[in-house]
């Protein structure tokens, strides 16, 4: 991922709709799925400049619950501590610093897409989440939607619900399967029709650095999250692709 994006990504993640939108389901499956305890560990993942763990501890800390958010990039770390005072622990997701079964929660929003080896990647979150506990997954869905966006991200992939299947596959024995669908199907035509059109028109703003309008912000957040809140919807496509497993 290019540094620049750190920047970029720092300045609108707290309220543009697509970054809000996928903290408001962790949240909302955690609420769900997961009864916390004092003593309890929450772990984020490639936590990039630590919005997700700013509001996490803000919500759990209190109640004797830690969070702990894991980045490989330096200056995703160094903007994480200057601009929200968010401390976070230096690793890799393929190879997480911490003990196997140590996480009541393991995120990872958008994270599998930035390594070439997301199999093992994965099996480093099944490994130190605990028995019970939930693993929190977001990828970028569709090929169709690649764009420049992606690689200046650097992404090597985006998901399919089958690419993504065979990365679990190895590990399905390990785990329930709680929620597992496209995400943000509303916004999926228009963001296919804006990208095809950036490519022919040479287009170099993107809607991700800008936060619209209050009133439209709200709407598609509203789009984006109450579909994916319900389990009886199942959308054929969507622009991210969202999975919430327990581990048996």
């Amino acid at each position: 991922m290019q540094i620049h994006e750190y920047d970029a990504l720092e300045k609108v993640e707290r309220e543009h709709w697509f970054y809000k939108g996928k903290r408001v389901l962790v949240r909302h499956w955690i609420e769900r799925a997961v009864t916390l305890a004092s003593g309890d560990r929450i772990v984020d993942a490639g936590a990039g400049t630590g919005e997700l763990v700013r509001e996490l501890k803000g919500a759990y800390e209190h109640h004797g619950v830690s969070v702990i958010g894991i980045e490989y990039s330096e200056e995703a770390r160094r903007l994480a501590l200057e601009r929200k005072g968010t401390n976070l622990l230096a690793g890799s997701i393929l190879n997480l610093p911490l003990n196997d079964d140590t996480s009541k929660v393991t995120i990872a929003l958008d994270v599998l897409e930035h390594v070439e080896d997301d199999k093992l990647a994965f099996s480093e979150l099944m490994r130190i989440t605990a028995i019970g506990g939930l693993l929190i997954i977001n990828v970028p869905a569709f090929m169709s939607l690649w764009s420049d966006w992606d690689v200046s991200l650097g992404h090597y992939r985006r998901y399919s619900k089958r690419m993504m299947s065979e990365v679990l596959a190895p590990f399905k024995t390990g785990f329930d399967t709680l929620y597992f669908d496209y995400a943000n199907s509303f916004a999926f035509l228009p963001i296919l029709t804006v990208r095809k059109l950036s490519k022919i028109l040479r287009m170099q703003s993107r809607a991700e650095d800008r936060i619209p309008s209050p009133r439209m912000n709200k709407l598609l957040l509203d789009l984006f999250v109450a579909p994916s809140e319900r389990t009886w919807y199942h959308p054929p496509f969507g622009s991210s692709l969202f999975c919430v497993l327990r581990k048996k």
